[in-house]
């Protein structure tokens, strides 16, 4: 049994104690439930009061025999008590009971597939941000839990639909694959897009022939981790102070300045207008920096004396802006406003 059972156990066992002391006083004495109560407590607890009534020879070997069978009991409660609270079965339920509450509540979350390397500093990005998510795998060990008390984490396959249901896939916001093997990366990334077709999902692929198997099982975007870090390390080298100032701006390191996206909607005033008709430098101080279409692909112009001031947004174009906190939400609310 667990210790948790073990608890139950000897709870139930104190109980059952209990009831036959009163019950053997009532039925061998003759005395009041009252004074059975009283002398059956009395008894178990060793305290050495005196008897309510005088014992007759039964109740006498009775009484011996509850006073024998309440230290073993009391001897197993404090053993299993032992048990229970050092061996971590009280965290554990305390854990489960937070993270049950934490999946009833969470929505617009992230699922992490794999908390691996890769897993552990997506985590780690993600609370930077200050962005919610659940965290799934097989066999999380001992450390790991204790070492990220504040994650939520299920223990189980990524591509069993029961597991990304436990995981509330039908209010994420997306899903992170970053599983080690690339088979297990296409099976959980076919089964999440079954099941929540708005899902946007990232995976990771080790190699570069399974990243057409990523996109067409429903990956939004695939990584290959040896791609990016080539390339990361070049780009670099070659410009060292314009990487760092990007890296500071998206990865949230300013405490002033930020990148966000803002998708164009249905019944935004900025569709139709121009950066430069907008004023949205003048009205929200954030700077637009970029504007990708609705394919994700940026937009500019051909001509090498244009700005993208010039360019005309379009319903679905997102706009990826700089600015402080207060100046991003700024912007949100003025792209949509009629």
């Amino acid at each position: 049994m667990t210790p948790f059972q073990r608890f139950l156990l000897a709870l139930a066992l104190i109980v059952v104690l209990i009831a036959a002391g009163i019950g053997g006083y009532i039925v061998l004495e003759d005395w009041s439930f009252a004074d059975s109560v009283y002398m059956t407590f009395v008894t178990i607890s060793t305290v050495g009061f005196g008897e309510v009534h005088p014992l007759s020879t039964e109740g006498r070997y009775f009484t011996i025999i509850l006073i024998l069978v309440s230290l073993l009991i009391i001897g197993y409660i404090i053993t299993t008590l032992m048990s229970f609270l050092f061996e971590g079965q009280l965290i554990h339920t305390m854990r489960e009971r937070r993270m049950k509450l934490f999946l009833n509540q969470v929505k617009d979350h992230f699922i992490i597939c794999g908390f691996g390397e890769v897993g552990r500093e997506t985590a780690e990005e993600l609370t930077r941000n200050k962005q919610p998510f659940v965290i799934v795998d097989l066999g999380f060990s001992e450390s790991d839990k204790e070492k990220y008390p504040a994650y939520t984490m299920i223990d189980g396959d990524a591509s069993d639909e029961e597991i990304l249901v436990e995981a509330r896939i039908d209010r994420a916001r997306g899903l992170i694959s970053c599983l080690p093997d690339d088979p297990q990366n296409v099976f959980v990334v076919l089964t999440a897009r079954q099941m929540n077709k708005g899902l946007h999902i990232v995976s990771r692929a080790s190699d570069e022939r399974t990243v057409l198997k990523l996109e067409k099982a429903g990956a939004d975007n695939v990584i290959t981790p040896k791609v990016i870090a080539g390339k990361r390390l070049a780009n670099i080298s070659l410009r060292p102070r314009v990487n760092r100032f990007i890296e500071l701006i998206s990865q949230g390191s300013s405490e002033d300045l930020h990148i966000e996206a803002f998708r164009l909607e249905e019944g935004s005033g900025l569709i139709g207008k121009t950066l430069r008709e907008s004023n949205i430098g003048q009205h929200t101080g954030a700077v637009i920096v970029g504007i990708l279409d609705s394919a994700g692909t940026l937009r500019t112009k051909r001509s090498d004396q244009s700005t993208i001031a010039s360019i005309r947004l379009e319903l679905g174009d997102e706009l990826m802006a700089m600015g402080n906190d207060d100046q991003l939400k700024s912007l949100e609310t003025f792209a949509a406003r009629p």
